[in-house]
């Protein structure tokens, strides 16, 4: 006869794993060939104890890139200011450099809940900043995509190995050493002084720089006498 007395366990939620050590766990392998059978051999544990926390791979992949984004994020100061200048600068060097923080996660970022929320901050207060200074609610909000799309596209850029780099630049540099008659002198100098290599901090703020002035020409735009 059975021991009455003997605890029977329990159902529901298996031990070892919560949300927190699958992100922590995931992190620690590449998100471009991460199963979650790769990551349950990691943890030690079954594939279908995972199952119980995160529904596959796609929404393992969001839920590790938006927290290692928000880490990322999280790190920084953003102190609004009254001038949107500064707001929109802090703005976009926040996201670039939280891009490079993140790396290969960000290529998966999508964020699925409240808690992934605090990672917007930052494009909350730059949108919120362009507004009190005159812009409407729509083209404020298409600043902060061009400067979102900016800082990712310098991150990526910057971080990318040289043989996933764009191939533009050292090609057009071959071509024009085989170049006769001194054609495209400019051209020429321009492209062996890496004056616009792309994700280089020179170029990231120059191109800053010309959505700042865009902005500031639609303010002023706003402002003039209809005649």
């Amino acid at each position: 006869m059975a021991d009455s007395t003997t605890p029977r366990p329990r159902r529901g939620r298996p031990r070892l794993v919560d949300r927190d050590r699958i992100i922590a766990a995931a992190k620690t392998l590449d998100p471009s060939t991460l199963t979650m059978q790769a990551l349950a051999e990691a943890m030690g544990v079954d594939r279908k104890t995972l199952h119980y926390h995160v529904e596959n791979r796609e929404s393992l992949l969001r839920l590790t890139a938006a927290d290692a984004f928000k880490d990322a994020v999280a790190v920084h100061s953003f102190v609004p200011t009254e001038d949107w200048r500064d707001c929109v600068r802090s703005f976009a060097t926040i996201t670039r450099e939280a891009v490079i923080t993140a790396g290969a996660w960000a290529s998966y970022v999508a964020f699925d809940g409240a808690d992934d929320l605090e990672a917007v901050r930052p494009a909350e207060i730059a949108a919120e900043a362009l507004v009190k200074a005159g812009l409407s609610e729509q083209s404020a909000g298409r600043v902060v995509a061009t400067l979102a799309v900016l800082a990712f596209a310098s991150a990526r850029d910057l971080s990318a190995s040289p043989l996933d780099r764009h191939p533009q630049e050292p090609v057009l540099q071959r071509a024009l050493e085989h170049e006769a008659g001194g054609q495209f002198a400019l051209i020429r100098r321009l492209v062996g002084s890496g004056a616009a290599s792309l994700g280089s901090e020179a170029q990231f703020t120059f191109e800053l720089d010309l959505v700042l002035l865009g902005v500031e020409r639609m303010l002023e735009i706003d402002q003039e006498p209809v005649s």
